[in-house]
């Protein structure tokens, strides 16, 4: 698969989240928004003087075809896309937790939960929520990166690629 047909076929398929995307389709999209991230964010700095349009613009726009892409990858590794919202999901437990902890630490001293008394767990299991979702995300890029399966899964068959450089 070439870089604009990986391209052309993720925006195609924004709103199809079955089937399997090959790693050279799923990998060159990963690239072209890093690029495109790059030039609006070049772009927002300057002509907007800190503000960013261009790439809020980029994020609304990209959000369902790189979700989409991504959870159809996963397919080609056997895994189901929910996967995909692991790390997002750990990562808002940890905010949820944060602000709570926060609107504890509003009490006097001597009533915010600390390792001496009962309440000393809150800060344990908070701390443990970054490293879940730092884990969870290393997990999901090795498993974007793993070759897919080469015959058809329980997601569809093997994704064609039509091309001879792709080595999937």
């Amino acid at each position: 698969m070439t870089f604009g047909r990986a391209i052309r076929t993720c925006l195609r398929k924004f709103l199809h989240f079955g089937g399997r995307a090959s790693r050279a389709e799923y990998w060159f999209f990963v690239l072209a928004l890093v690029i495109a991230t790059w030039v609006t964010g070049t772009l927002d700095y300057m002509l907007f003087d800190g503000r960013h349009p261009l790439g809020v613009f980029l994020a609304v726009v990209t959000i369902l075809p790189m979700t989409s892409a991504g959870w159809r990858r996963l397919h080609d590794v056997n895994r189901r896309g929910w996967w995909l919202l692991l790390p997002g999901i750990a990562s808002l437990i940890f905010l949820v937790g944060a602000f709570a902890i926060r609107g504890l630490t509003a009490q006097p001293m001597a009533e915010i939960p600390t390792a001496s008394n009962s309440d000393g767990w809150l800060y344990t299991v908070m701390l443990g929520f970054p490293a879940v979702s730092l884990v969870s995300t290393i997990w999901l890029v090795v498993l974007l990166a793993r070759k897919g399966d080469p015959q058809g899964n329980r997601f569809g068959p093997a994704p064609q690629h039509g091309e001879r450089f792709s080595n999937e």
